[in-house]
């Protein structure tokens, strides 16, 4: 529809112009009116006699998919499973709103397109509309990008991201005011399968399981024990009262529970001093439990009194996000002056719910649960992506565990036995719901993080006591639902990736050994690197206001080789600044080279009574 704002009333109709699609863009370009739908048809629609568009004619053009030149199509991207409300460009990215009310920078010139950075803009509510307010750099001094909410909250950004720049600026010279250290670390993760400690006894190859993997360790600096399923999921009956129980009436089954914690923690406690060397003590730093999770890690006494800012939460998402029978587990801490982050997570079971299982890992990872570091320096020096520690991707090192049961896709279970028993894992490998969504799902939130390859066979799910994958009525297919993975940006090296052949459970034990690299910053060294970094985005500042505002005068105010037949570059300034360098009267300024005397630019300039009607003019016709 068409409609005139002066007289309030419609005076263009046209039904099924594009067809059944939903109108996702309406743009003026000139004198011409774009429409746009979601099937990716683009009507233009040019101008009458009267010099403006209308519905009473046709479109004169028509396209699909387009690219700037020749209007081909390039390309389809999938970058999300949620609605994209609004694009835009900035700089060289490309700003989404999402119905979720999430706002992402995409950078484009990689393939797939980079995130830089995303957060939630509107809580609980779609982002509606997003738009580049090209007048900003004069009427503000900044770039800036409004974006509105189905809140009814207009919010503005910062177009140039400062606070990234100077945070990826002093990422990048940390080297200079920093010094770093390896430290080491080792991190099992197990479905114990509602085992305790005595259930170990039974078999002599699992009764040495704890003491092998100790004393085959290399006395790390921090070990980290992630288990799953230590209280049976199976069983139905406990799992419904401990939801529907009220607390009181639930302290028996409670006690019940932590005592099987507690089993655990004492039994890898008296461990630890049973089969490490004398010489190495650990203190054990936190352990943190949620319905069969548990989490228990030590370090070395000679690290202990470097750690600080403790703390963990979880994240439940059995049942709608009511039941931790899934889920994760979330510690945190700092050592010196780097951010370490720990996750031990359940995710969805079956076969076929492998987007449940994306789900649930996006909800873990876009929770914010942490503690809030409200120091804007260490921020910057401790946690990455412009967080404040509160959310698990905030934290420079990551190490991510569970029994995250991705599973092999479009075998049969025979044909996974097959394999297995012929060592051709690859086979295998190539079929893993994990590194396939990895390779082909832009969303899927581990991409963030990397694996080693995987070179032993899949780890569930085999006959309790035996080395033969499940025989029972369900045959469930083998798969590598025992991961390890890690999100360090080149400051995590992983050094070994193994299984063990523990049978007391349907999983077998999975096992990493790492070096994380640890910085320590000096407070001189990083001011002057600082003051460099200003400098740098104050130049980047600079540079960017002039093109955004040679941009704004030829393109919106219309200041082009029409009113500027010399073909002069335009110099830009404000009318205070352009009326105190000309006084007022005049129209051509010339720079001469200093050693010649010549020429070498000109810019043709406009005066004070000349410039302000003009932009006067153009800030009625921008929508901020």
């Amino acid at each position: 529809m068409e409609a005139d704002v002066a007289t309030q009333s419609i005076v263009g109709n046209k039904s099924n112009i594009h067809g059944r699609n939903e109108v996702i863009k309406i743009f003026r370009h000139f004198n011409e009116m774009w429409t746009l739908d979601e099937g990716g048809t683009l009507h233009v629609w040019g101008p009458d006699s009267d010099g403006l568009p209308n519905l009473n004619n046709s479109p004169h053009q028509t396209y699909s998919i387009y690219s700037q030149k020749d209007f081909a199509c390039l390309g389809v991207l999938s970058i999300s499973t949620y609605k994209i409300n609004s694009l835009v460009g900035v700089g060289n990215y490309i700003w989404a709103a999402y119905s979720t009310g999430k706002i992402s920078i995409y950078d484009v010139e990689s393939s797939p397109w980079i995130v830089k950075k995303d957060w939630q803009a509107h809580n609980d509510s779609p982002a509606l509309g997003l738009i580049a307010d090209r007048a900003s750099f004069y009427r503000l001094g900044r770039q800036q990008v409004l974006s509105l909410g189905a809140d009814n909250m207009v919010k503005a950004w910062d177009g140039l991201l400062q606070d990234d720049f100077l945070e990826n600026e002093m990422k990048l010279m940390d080297s200079q005011y920093s010094a770093f250290e390896d430290i080491r670390v080792q991190a099992m993760t197990w479905n114990a399968g509602a085992s305790t400690p005595g259930s170990l006894r039974y078999a002599e190859s699992d009764a040495v399981f704890i003491q092998n993997l100790l004393q085959s360790s290399d006395c790390p600096d921090i070990l980290v024990f992630g288990f799953q399923e230590l209280v049976d999921l199976e069983d139905k009956t406990a799992t419904a009262k401990r939801l529907f129980k009220s607390k009181k009436k639930d302290a028996t089954d409670q006690e019940r529970m932590s005592h099987q914690y507690r089993d655990w923690r004492d039994f890898l406690v008296r461990s630890l001093d049973d089969f490490m060397p004398a010489d190495h003590l650990y203190h054990l730093l936190h352990t943190a439990t949620l319905v069969g999770l548990f989490t228990c890690i030590f370090v070395k006494s000679t690290l202990r009194d470097r750690i600080r800012n403790l703390s963990s939460a979880d994240v439940k998402r059995g049942m709608g996000g009511l039941h931790g029978n899934k889920g994760a587990i979330v510690v945190r801490f700092m050592v010196d002056d780097t951010s370490l982050c720990f996750i031990n997570c359940h995710l969805a079971a079956g076969q076929s719910h492998a987007n449940s299982r994306h789900n649930d890992i996006a909800a873990i990872l876009d929770s914010s649960i942490l503690p809030v570091e409200t120091d804007p320096n260490v921020r910057i020096d401790s946690y990455v992506g412009g967080g404040d520690g509160s959310m698990i991707l905030d934290h420079e090192l990551c190490l991510l565990n569970g029994d995250l049961n991705y599973r092999i896709d479009t075998m049969s279970r025979d044909t996974v036995v097959y394999a297995v028993k012929a060592n051709n894992l690859a086979k295998l490998l190539e079929r893993d719901q994990l590194l396939v969504a990895r390779r082909r799902n832009p969303a899927f939130r581990l991409r963030a993080f990397d694996e080693m390859p995987i070179q032993f066979a899949p780890t569930y799910k085999y006959d309790v006591g035996t080395d033969n994958y499940d025989t029972s009525e369900k045959k469930r297919s083998p798969a590598w639902c025992d991961r390890l993975l890690h999100r360090g940006s080149g400051r995590i090296q992983q050094l070994d990736y193994r299984r063990h052949e523990v049978r007391v459970s349907d999983h077998r034990p999975v096992t990493g050994r790492f070096k994380f690299t640890i910085k320590t910053i000096s407070p001189k060294k990083r001011t002057l690197a600082w003051a460099d970094c200003q400098q740098r985005f104050e130049d980047l500042q600079t540079k960017e206001a002039n093109e955004e505002k040679l941009s704004y005068l030829m393109n919106v105010i219309g200041y082009d080789l029409t009113t500027n037949p010399k073909g002069d570059d335009v110099y830009i300034c404000t009318p205070g600044e352009l009326s105190k360098e000309v006084g007022g009267q005049v129209s051509e300024y010339r720079q001469n080279d200093s050693a010649t005397n010549t020429p070498v630019r000109s810019a043709a300039l406009r005066t004070r009574e000349q410039t302000e009607p003009a932009i006067e003019l153009a800030r009625d016709f921008v929508d901020v």
